[in-house]
């Protein structure tokens, strides 16, 4: 299970690290995973894995300001996997929709909506 192990926010813009766990016959040490949101949580800027040697430095960092600006040189450094809306991923509507299974609900993003 993900544990948070590091949170820093300044001014609508807001980082957290959380722990990513291995297989332990793997060899491989702890990952992270840092997670960048703006505009006060409401846009998702995605994720990246962050490595073992980078994280323990990012939780060395004492300096809020510091810290900002190194989560976010670290972000800007690798591509950003998106966030994904994990409640929308289940097919196409099968023939017993509606009768065996409840009727699907259509999740409206903010681009179909503008449109």
């Amino acid at each position: 299970m993900a544990k948070t192990v590091l949170r820093i926010r300044l001014d609508g813009v807001a980082f957290y690290m959380n722990t990513e766990t291995s297989s332990p016959g793997t060899g491989h040490r702890n990952r992270y995973r840092l997670f960048k949101t703006q505009n006060y949580g409401r846009d998702k800027a995605g994720w990246i894995q962050v490595g073992s040697t980078a994280g323990q430095e990012l939780m060395t960092i004492e300096d809020e300001n510091a810290l900002l600006r190194a989560c976010e040189k670290l972000f800007a450094s690798k591509k950003p996997h998106r966030y994904d809306l994990h409640g929308a991923i289940r097919g196409k509507p099968g023939k017993l929709e509606g009768e065996a299974f409840p009727v699907r609900k259509s999740v409206h993003t903010a681009s179909s909506i503008e449109e």
